[in-house]
């Protein structure tokens, strides 16, 4: 499948969401339109909100193949996602992107890491589980 590629160097964060900024202006999208979508700056690294995209000015939702929405936790930078674009729901007046790929499971907290001797008297580090 050939997809376009959009490549995201900006992000504009609000209190309620991760805007990614594409590189060069996106004109036009086709409905069911395959694009590979490369995250270039720390959006990654802002707290845990929805991830749109920035097309013509107008913020385009991100969802998983489920309908869910995607949360900058779940994305990786300078990793490529095949997305697809899709204008049929009637819940997105200006249509949706679908992630085709794996992403990663939503994170809330990253859990503290400890040492814990074991019998054989060994450290293993352990997540601390809260």
């Amino acid at each position: 499948m050939n997809c376009n590629t959009i490549y995201c160097s900006s992000a504009t964060t609000t209190d309620t969401t991760v805007v990614l900024v594409p590189n060069r202006a996106i004109k036009t999208l086709d409905n069911t339109g395959c694009y590979r979508l490369v995250i270039c700056c720390n959006a990654t690294a802002t707290a845990n909100l929805p991830v749109m995209i920035q097309v013509n000015g107008v913020s385009i939702p991100v969802l998983c193949k489920a309908g869910n929405t995607v949360y900058s936790s779940q994305l990786q930078k300078r990793r490529n996602y095949e997305i697809m674009y899709g204008s049929d729901n009637s819940l997105y007046t200006n249509g949706q992107f679908v992630i085709q790929d794996r992403i990663c499971p939503k994170a809330n907290t990253i859990p503290a890491t400890t040492t814990q001797t074991t019998d054989d008297g060994t450290n293993n580090n352990m997540r601390k589980e809260k």
